[in-house]
């Protein structure tokens, strides 16, 4: 199911070392975590949509404080279709942005890149 992007600019990456934090707050992302990467890949390539072919994907993190906390972020490489940040909330509701478009945002944040 997608979601608003957090006022599209959400990608609000809280705090350095809220990865530690994943293992709980999230019950969505720590199924991705424990996947084998070619699952893993195939189950976010079906969050971005028909048209991609997930060959990478990268645990950005989990925010630990703010309005986004246990808000998990992932990046996904798409054969021939691009690139993605994909926000995972804790109920399991997901938004997926180009990675482009989040670097053009101003704000710092980029794709394969931990926070």
């Amino acid at each position: 199911m997608r979601i608003g992007w957090c006022a599209a600019v959400g990608l609000a990456f809280a705090v350095a070392g809220a990865a530690a934090a994943a293992q709980s707050e999230n019950s969505f992302n720590d199924a991705l975590l424990n996947m084998t990467p070619r699952l893993r890949s195939a189950r976010l390539a079906n969050m971005v949509g028909y048209w991609c072919i997930g060959t990478r994907t990268f645990f950005m993190g989990v925010a630990g404080q703010g309005r986004e906390a246990g808000f998990a972020y992932w990046s996904l490489s798409c054969l021939d279709s691009g690139s993605y940040a994909i926000q995972i909330d804790p109920s399991g509701q997901w938004v997926a942005i180009q990675c482009e478009q989040l670097a053009a945002q101003g704000l710092g944040r980029k794709c394969f890149k931990k926070f």
